[in-house]
């Protein structure tokens, strides 16, 4: 007689789909540790047996025991599966995604009452700033357009005087240059120039990429770019494996170094290789004397979407101040939003206002030493909140916070080998280190102007190479 079909082996049908759903999008996530990663396979395997067996029982109490093993097993197992693909799919595009190609904004500026407001009625000769390496690309575009002459100047802040008297009427130059002029000048007024025609041209990237003789300890450059493609962060996370510690070494933003392939013209950190990062990354290799064999480059953006997303953070401050500049994004006018009061001690902040801190130096007497600080602490915050169980709760938005909003050299076994030592129970020591100098003027932007700049101080530097070959070394 044909043995009747016991309907319960549906339910462990479906166990035995799910749970090998989960245990392969686990293994292709490859970040939890063999051992662990044998453990949950040998008792989902026991799950299963255990649940076939007591489901075919006639008994019933076991057929119900058997029921409570396999349909919690079952819940689990698709809700794990979900954050598993979705974490895979991120992963699969978040590391070693820098791009090929990239964009530079083209500004056409004049006077403001000038009667000219679009590209087609220039109607006199375009000056242009002599230290663009790209912008013979952009005075092609332009000339799609006008018949007059492109003419090269040696100083651009001089140009952009005439141009407020009237006495030139057009300058091409590209967005930074543009917001550094202002930032740096503070005879000039943006109220006296419109932007008549804004374009992008499009370069190639020109990163190296390394190959990492010892993948137990190496340097990731860090560099933070706010809307105008300046440097407002520098760092060099230095990452031992094997002794589970991170050195942050901290670099003003303003220190002067000499700038690579320019035989010997120093420049202000903020303004090197704005448009070309290999060229900052090869400057500051020369200054250090270390490899940087990793790089990520983030914008003021994503470090804002990043703490909403976690939740906010905790920021300790050891005084009280008030922000100079204001709570606002994408522009360095602060005169229409409001500041920010930090209290000594702990506070909670949400994304634009970390931002805001992570900004500051005019309030300190320390200036650009204190913000490498608060930038310290706020990595470290971070960091702290992203291993919190908020990170699971907020699994989704945390992934789309970060979302095309960084590029970076590193590849995604780092992060699987960094996952894994920190789920074996690794404790990271985070060890800081700022470099230091004295505060002047001199010639930046490859000589095109006068503005803030740091000497560096030789014996801090010194410190620092030793400090990161100590933790390299360890």
């Amino acid at each position: 007689m044909r043995k009747k079909f016991n309907k319960l082996n549906i339910v462990n049908i479906i166990n035995l789909i799910t749970t090998s759903l989960f245990l392969v999008l686990l293994l292709k996530l490859n970040m939890l540790p063999k051992n662990y990663m044998m453990i949950i396979t040998i008792a989902l395997i026991l799950i299963d047996i255990i649940g076939i067996i007591f489901t075919n029982f006639k008994n019933k109490i076991l057929k119900v025991i058997g029921l409570i093993l396999l349909i919690p097993t079952i819940i689990i197992s698709i809700i794990a599966s979900y954050f598993l693909y979705t974490g895979n799919s991120f992963l699969n595009n978040a590391f070693d995604n820098v791009q090929n190609e990239q964009y530079i904004t083209y500004y056409v500026v004049t006077y403001s009452d000038n009667e000219v407001d679009n590209r087609n009625d220039i109607n006199s000769t375009v000056y242009y700033p002599s230290n663009d390496s790209y912008v013979e690309t952009a005075i092609t575009t332009l000339k799609n357009y006008t018949e007059n002459d492109i003419v090269e100047t040696n100083d651009i802040v001089s140009a952009f005087t005439l141009l407020s008297q009237k006495k030139i009427s057009f300058i091409l130059l590209n967005n930074t240059t543009y917001e550094i002029i202002f930032d740096n000048n503070a005879s000039l007024r943006k109220d006296n120039y419109k932007i008549i025609y804004t374009y992008k041209i499009k370069i190639e990237n020109k990163i190296e990429n390394k190959e990492v003789t010892d993948s137990d300890s190496f340097n990731i450059y860090v560099s933070g770019t706010d809307f105008a493609n300046l440097n407002d962060f520098n760092m060099i996370v230095t990452i031992n494996m094997t002794s589970h510690k991170i050195l942050l070494t901290s670099i003003p933003r303003d220190y002067y170094i000499p700038v690579y392939g320019t035989n010997g013209i120093k420049d202000n950190l903020s303004f090197i290789g704005v448009n070309d990062i290999n060229t900052r990354i090869k400057s500051l290799e020369d200054f250090f004397d270390v490899d940087l064999d990793y790089y990520l480059k983030i914008n003021t953006n994503s470090l804002v979407k990043i703490v909403d997303a976690v939740g906010g953070i905790e920021y300790c401050s050891d005084v009280s101040f008030t922000t100079t500049h204001a709570v606002v994004l994408d522009t360095y006018d602060d005169s229409t939003g409001r500041k920010l009061t930090i209290n000594k001690g702990c506070q909670h902040l949400n994304g634009i206002q970390t931002l805001t801190v992570a900004r500051e130096r005019n309030a300190f007497n320390g200036r650009d030493r204190q913000r490498q600080k608060n930038c310290q602490e706020i990595i470290v915050d971070i960091f702290d909140k992203l291993k919190s169980i908020n990170t699971i709760t907020n699994y989704n938005n945390i992934l789309n916070s970060l979302s095309d909003l960084y590029e970076t050299t590193l590849s995604r076994e780092i992060i699987e080998n960094i996952m894994k030592d920190t789920i074996n129970g690794a404790e990271w020591k985070f060890e800081n280190q700022s470099v230091d100098g004295t505060d002047g003027q001199d010639l930046i932007h490859l000589n095109s102007m006068k503005g803030w700049v740091m000497y560096p101080a030789e014996d801090t530097i010194t410190n620092a190479k030793v400090k990161i070959e100590e933790i390299m070394q360890n």
